[in-house]
C-alpha cells in the first residue's frame, strides 16, 4: 500500500551540437516539470510545476516551442536542474510513494541527467511505473498494435484533450492522472466493461453502415469500373 501517488511529466530541450562531448552522454535536458499528488483513495491533493534552466543550451529550440509553447523567455530566470530536483523531491515528501509517467522516457531522462550532472537520484522516486505500458493491458485495449499516445488513451477513455495544452508538463500530468485514478480506486473494472460495450456497439454500427453503402453502391461502382479506361501512366 502506498501513502501517495505522483503522476509526472517532463518537457525537454536538446543539448546544442557544439557540446559534442556532452552529447555522447546526454542528448536532452529537462526544462519543465509538472506533477500531481494523489491520495490512495484517488483524490488529487496538490500539483507541482516549474521551469528548469538548461545548462547546455541558452535558447529553447524552435521545434520545442512549436510543440510545447515553451519560450526562451520562460527559462531565462528558471532554477537550475539541481534546484528543481531538490524542490520537487521536497514536495513529494517521505511517504511510501509510487511514481507514474506516460512512457519510460521520463525515468530514463531523469536517471541520465542526474548521473551526468552528478546529482543524487532522489530516493523517494525509486518506485516507478510506465503507465503507457500498463494502461492498455488493464483496460484490455487491443485495437492498437503499437504503444498508445497519451492523446489516444485520453480520447479512448472519453477525456477531452486540448491540443493547445498538450505537451506542457502539468497538463500532460493531469491528463495521465485522470487515467490513473480509476485504476487506483478500482472503478476501472466497471468503466472498462461499459467502454467495451460502447466500442463494440459503435463498431457494429460502422460495419452495418459499410455493408449497406456497399450494397447500395455496388451496381454503380461495378458499372463505373467497367466503363473506366486507365491512362497508360497509371498502369503498373
Amino acid at each position: 500500500m502506498y501513502d501517495q501517488h505522483i503522476i509526472l511529466d517532463f518537457e525537454m530541450n536538446p543539448v546544442l551540437k557544439k557540446y559534442a562531448e556532452v552529447r555522447k552522454h546526454l542528448h536532452r535536458e529537462i526544462i519543465e516539470i509538472g506533477a500531481t499528488k494523489v491520495s490512495p483513495d484517488g483524490r488529487v491533493l496538490d500539483t507541482f510545476s516549474c521551469f528548469v534552466k538548461p545548462k547546455f543550451s541558452s535558447d529553447v529550440a524552435e521545434y520545442i516551442t512549436k510543440l510545447t509553447g515553451i519560450k526562451t523567455t520562460d527559462i531565462y530566470n528558471a532554477v537550475s536542474f539541481s534546484e528543481a530536483i531538490q524542490s520537487f523531491s521536497k514536495w513529494i515528501g517521505h511517504g511510501k510513494t509510487r511514481i507514474y509517467s506516460w512512457s519510460n522516457s521520463d525515468l530514463i531522462q531523469l536517471k541520465s541527467e542526474c548521473a551526468f550532472k552528478q546529482i543524487p537520484f532522489p530516493t523517494n522516486m525509486s518506485r516507478w511505473m510506465d503507465f503507457q505500458i500498463i494502461y492498455p493491458r488493464i483496460m484490455e485495449i487491443k485495437q492498437y498494435k503499437r504503444l498508445m499516445s497519451l492523446r489516444e488513451a485520453a480520447e479512448w477513455y472519453g477525456i477531452s484533450f486540448d491540443q493547445k495544452g498538450a505537451h506542457r508538463a502539468l497538463y500532460d500530468a493531469k491528463i495521465t492522472t485522470e487515467l490513473v485514478i480509476p485504476v487506483l480506486t478500482g472503478e476501472y473494472v466497471s468503466q472498462r466493461e461499459c467502454l467495451k460495450k460502447v466500442i463494440h456497439r459503435d463498431e457494429k454500427e460502422k460495419q452495418e453502415t459499410r455493408l449497406s453503402l456497399s450494397d447500395l453502391c455496388s451496381g454503380f461502382f461495378s458499372q463505373f469500373i467497367s466503363n473506366e479506361t486507365l491512362e497508360p501512366e497509371y498502369v503498373r
